[in-house]
């Protein structure tokens, strides 16, 4: 009984698709949409611009172009003095980091 109930709402439901048609966008639409974008640029903020301008391909590739060069001269100036043997005192450096820490878990017995 429910389940023929249920079935005919649901055929009910499906019926009342029959008449719709497909929406369609008032005339110029897109024309509006893309004037109200030209608007709203004025009012972006300095970070907005900004991001903008860096985003230029010229921009762009000018930065990778100076990044990549500075690079390679560190590269280059750290391969001419890289040759010669440094010794370092590594003992003086152990012990000014050594640090005798004495926790409550030490097993040992505190009584006088």
């Amino acid at each position: 009984m429910q389940k023929s109930a249920i079935e005919k709402l649901v055929e009910d439901t499906i019926n009342s698709f029959d008449g719709t048609k497909r929406a369609e966008a008032t005339p110029f639409l897109l024309t509006r949409i893309y004037a109200r974008m030209q608007n709203q640029k004025g009012t972006q903020n300095i970070w907005a611009r900004l991001g903008v301008f860096l985003s230029t391909p010229s921009v762009a590739l000018t930065g990778l172009l100076l990044i990549i060069i500075l690079n390679t001269t560190i590269i280059i100036r750290n391969a001419d003095t890289g040759g010669g043997d440094t010794v370092q005192n590594t003992t003086a450096a152990k012990d000014e980091y050594a640090i005798n820490l004495i926790s409550i878990y030490d097993t040992e017995n505190q009584e006088p």
